[in-house]
């Protein structure tokens, strides 16, 4: 869903013949090595259905990792092995024995674990269905924040998120007898995998138990990923995509990793981006950054974020703006790093706990059909003490118009925006915020950030819902064409 983006065939054209393996970037193809999603919930009756395909016709080893909105700490992951042109199919919905998110799915596609296993005070569960098929649910977990000195440690936390999925490389078969793990992997006539426990004891005791690495080759991209939110009492849904980058995994990079393992992580990537100049056009250059969660924040920063506000009473008009940092945990905790300024803390003191969230300040603009124009001072609720509006979490989840009814039916980590008209746009500015590049000779603007304003209509018993990404601003300086 964003941003500074480049095919590789102006890819190829401006940086020559190697650029396609250059540094990373997003892929307006929607195809790529990572995918960043925006937003689940699983709050309030709502579920999120996800998909992520493999369109090539290589097995890959992926990794899908969920994490709640705060603070982006990680409330579950596990390694995915899609067969060729698979397409695994999955929900987060509510834990129906418990109070926080769950990944529930009846896909044969394997996982490592398998879904529906144990897994402390959060043990999953499976269900024979009528058809044969196998429901499997595995709750979220509190783990990564419990037992630290954040505030808030309930369950509750992992009600809404954001999604990683990693492409850790290509699955070979090295040893016909002991390690075929790709033929494990690849669905038969049935539509089954040969051996699901194949891989799983491969982990266990077998090839991966000594040498990860054994029979995987680098990732190729080609994964793509839908999802849409779902609100079954009102009967509203919203469609929306995850953002692809493309060419991000490092020359060096060895990403198969045991699956209780916490790596690869979004801050794994090459160090080298593809980002957008400013001397007009479409022309970008080569920049290396200091680490690869720079880089991978280089190409999804932008300046500001632009969407319609749909508001309109004759039709109960209801929008959210869902506003994401995908990559924020790692430049705010443990230490701040550019281009955010806020850093997190779970808690200050030693007696009182007080969270301290990593806040960023933002200037609004906002205009009605007719251009009319409102400077907002107002701020999120609950408002700071400045009159400067701030995003705190890293999903952001606002409702237009004060004490307004979320579009999404968002409760965990929901903030009131006002907005002066009934229908009309709206721009979110970051405007203080910049990052340097590893020589300090390119400064790239604004915050990495993605997202969707989603809207709502009713009509009777009747709701629609649609779902737009925001609208984005490349600004750089000192970076030469090429």
């Amino acid at each position: 869903m964003k941003k500074n983006i480049i095919s590789l065939a102006v890819a190829a054209t401006v940086l020559g013949a190697a650029a396609a393996q250059a540094g990373q970037y997003v892929n307006p193809d929607k195809t790529g090595e990572v995918l960043l999603f925006p937003f689940y919930n699983a709050d309030n009756g709502n579920q999120t259905n996800m998909h992520v395909v493999n369109t090539t016709a290589s097995v890959k080893a992926v990794k899908i990792r969920f994490v709640e909105y705060k603070n982006s700490d990680e409330v579950l992951d596990f390694n995915v092995y899609l067969s060729p042109k698979d397409h695994f199919s999955f929900t987060v919905t509510k834990d129906p024995n418990g109070e926080g998110a769950a990944v529930m799915t009846r896909d044969n596609t394997c996982t490592v674990p398998a879904l529906g296993s144990a897994n402390g005070a959060f043990a999953g569960s499976t269900t024979e269905n009528a058809d044969g098929s196998i429901t499997r649910t595995q709750p979220f977990v509190n783990y990564q924040y419990s037992n630290t000195k954040d505030v808030d440690s309930t369950i509750e936390r992992t009600l809404t998120g954001h999604v990683e999925v990693i492409e850790m490389g290509i699955v070979g078969n090295v040893d016909t007898k002991k390690g075929a793990h790709a033929a494990f992997a690849t669905h038969g006539a049935t539509g089954v995998p040969a051996s699901c426990a194949g891989l799983d004891a491969s982990w266990a005791s077998g090839k991966w138990a000594t040498n990860a690495a054994d029979g995987i080759s680098a990732p190729t991209g080609g994964l793509y990923g839908i999802a849409y939110h779902l609100n079954a009492e009102s009967a509203a849904a919203f469609g929306f995509e995850p953002t692809a980058l493309e060419d991000w995994a490092p020359a060096t990079y060895s990403g198969h990793t045991n699956p209780g393992s916490l790596s690869p992580s979004i801050t794994s990537g090459t160090p080298e981006a593809v980002l957008k100049h400013g001397l007009g056009g479409d022309q970008h250059g080569l920049v290396t950054f200091a680490s690869g969660i720079e880089a991978t924040s280089g190409v999804l920063q932008t300046v500001s974020l632009s969407n319609d506000i749909q508001n309109n009473p004759v039709f109960a008009g209801m929008t959210d703006w869902v506003v994401t940092f995908p990559t924020k945990r790692a430049h705010v905790d443990p230490a701040l790093v550019a281009p955010f300024t806020g850093l997190w803390l779970g808690s200050k003191g030693t007696t009182t706990k007080k969270e301290q969230p990593a806040c960023e300040p933002v200037s609004i603009g906002q205009w009605d059909r007719e251009e009319a124009f409102t400077a907002n001072t107002n701020g999120f609720s609950p408002s700071p003490a400045a009159t400067t509006a701030k995003i705190c979490n890293e999903v952001a989840v606002i409702a237009m118009g004060a004490g307004a009814k979320s579009a999404l039916d968002v409760e965990t980590g929901l903030t009131n925006l006002s907005f002066s008209y009934s229908d009309g746009w709206q721009t979110i500015s970051f405007g203080t915020q910049f990052m340097k590049d590893a020589t300090s000779a390119v400064t790239v603007s604004g915050l990495p950030a993605i997202g969707f304003a989603a809207y709502k209509v009713v009509k009777g018993a009747m709701s629609y819902g649609n779902a737009a990404e925001h609208k984005t601003d490349t600004v750089t300086s000192g970076l030469a064409a090429n």
